[in-house]
């Protein structure tokens, strides 16, 4: 079975059920971290998930923007990072929104703007995402990221935040 696999990804077939990867993005993932016999790829990963973004895949889109943002199998590009990270962030994928927001707040591909960041953060906190929660809870206790300062709403925050992390299963 090593073999038949080996042979079909020299060859470009696709082997996503032998690879426990049911659709495009979940072989790209598999592509990009490597795993289940599969070696790290990540130029695969990058044209796998750009198929798919292309296709209107929102989950595609945000992985697109992150190796868009990082220079992961590609040149660095933070406003094609930027778009990327847009299209999947109007599809309501919050990490997406979060990554977005953390380039507003740098200025990185695209005009510095707090006050955008901070709509996205609390879209994606809406959506239940830890780490935009814990950014809200931040940003409320010290009045940054486009948040007025707020001690008491900045601690329950923190208190959801901490229950939401908490609630996350460990990498293995």
């Amino acid at each position: 079975m090593r073999r038949l696999v080996a042979a079909a990804l020299l060859v470009g077939v696709s082997m996503a059920p032998a690879m426990g990867a049911g659709t495009v993005v979940e072989q790209a993932r598999l592509y990009l971290q490597g795993g289940k016999g599969v070696r790290a790829d990540p130029p695969r990963a990058f044209a796998l998930f750009q198929r798919a973004a292309m296709g209107g895949d929102a989950t595609a889109a945000y992985y697109l923007g992150l190796m868009y943002r990082n220079g992961l199998a590609v040149t660095r590009d933070p406003e094609t990072a930027a778009r990327w990270l847009q299209q999947a962030s109007e599809h309501q994928v919050p990490a997406a929104m979060f990554a977005l927001a953390n380039l507003y707040l740098a200025g990185d591909g695209v005009e510095r703007d707090d006050d955008a960041a901070r709509r996205l953060i609390e879209k994606a906190a809406d959506l239940d995402y830890p780490e935009a929660v814990m950014a809200m809870a931040i940003g409320l206790r010290d009045g940054s990221m486009g948040f007025e300062r707020n001690e008491a709403l900045a601690e329950a925050q923190l208190r959801l935040a901490n229950r939401a992390l908490g609630q996350r299963p460990r990498a293995r």
